[in-house]
This record gives C-alpha cells, structure tokens and sequence, in this order.
C-alpha cells in the first residue's frame, strides 16, 4: 500500500514543523437536529467531523468527498464552505510538530445515496452516528469543540463562512 502524502513528507523532514491542510463535512439529519459525528480511533473520548488530511494535488471539496466515503461509506457532495481555522500544534501525539489549516464544508448525501449505507471502516472511523447537537456534544479536542459551537451558532445564523485563529496551546 502507498504512502499518504503526510507519511511521505514526514520521511523527509522528520519532526520538524510542518503545514498541512485539511477538509471536513457537516452532514446534517433531515430534521436539522442532528450532525453526523464519529467515534475515532485515535481518541478516547469524544466525537469528530468526518474528514481528514489533503492528498497532494487534491482540493479541499475532492479530500471531504473521499474522506466521507473512506470513513462513512456515504457519497456526499459539497453544499458550501462553513469556515477555515488553523491550529498550531508543537508536538502532536507523534512526537511531530504541525500547523493545521482545516476547511469545514456543509454537505449533503449525493441524488439517490441513502443514509442506511452508513459505516464505520473500523480503522480510522470506530463508530458514525448521527448525534444530536442539544446538548452540545462533546468532541475529541477543544478545537473541535470550538469548530462545532462556530457552526451552530455562526453558520445557522448566516450563510458567510467564519475564520478562526486556534490558540497554540489548543489540542
């Protein structure tokens, strides 16, 4: 199996600092009460978006459509860009340093995909639900949880998307 682009840079650069872009998706429940979040394999507690790191040559909307169906089975396509943050980490949990350029994209399932297609890969992705957003659910990382509060007040309330500057120390 072929590398990710993230492996193959890390061979070269070690563990020196290192930006990298990312891309997530909003798939909202048909009574809009509801995000579909998953259990990841990486963490103990919480939930996260479906989404994951860019491929080299990759757009934004290209990673969110492939990561959907990666970890949740589902064909999605993007609806609109929610937001961008970024998150300075100096030594995230590989002992590696990175700045994290995320791009949030509300989606929506592709014309005739039905959502009892959903599924875990079991790898990356332990459990997909759809979790209701009242109470707020917990997600896996503060920066997560502040990306969540942004899309359910900021992007309810209009349709610009939000930028957000994470602070360093924020995991």
């Amino acid at each position: 199996m072929e590398q990710n682009y993230i492996a193959r840079m890390r061979q070269k650069v070690g563990h020196e600092g290192m930006i990298f872009n990312s891309a997530f998706g909003v798939l909202w429940n048909k009574e809009h009460d509801a995000i579909l979040l998953e259990k990841r394999g990486d963490s103990k507690v919480g939930y996260g978006f479906p989404g994951g790191f860019l491929e080299y040559g990759e757009s934004p909307m290209q990673a969110v459509v492939r990561e959907f169906k990666e970890e949740t089975n589902l064909n999605v396509e993007v609806v609109r860009l929610l937001g961008m943050a970024t998150h300075v980490n100096p030594k995230n949990s590989w002992g590696d340093a990175q700045e994290t350029i995320s791009m949030g994209f509300e989606v929506r399932l592709v014309e005739g995909e039905d959502a009892s297609a959903l599924k875990a890969d079991g790898d990356e992705t332990l459990a997909v639900q759809f979790v209701a957003v009242n109470p707020r659910p917990q997600m896996f990382v503060p920066a997560a949880q502040n990306t969540l509060e942004r899309i359910l007040t900021w992007n309810e309330e209009n349709d610009q998307p939000w930028l957000r500057e994470a602070a360093k120390n924020e995991d």
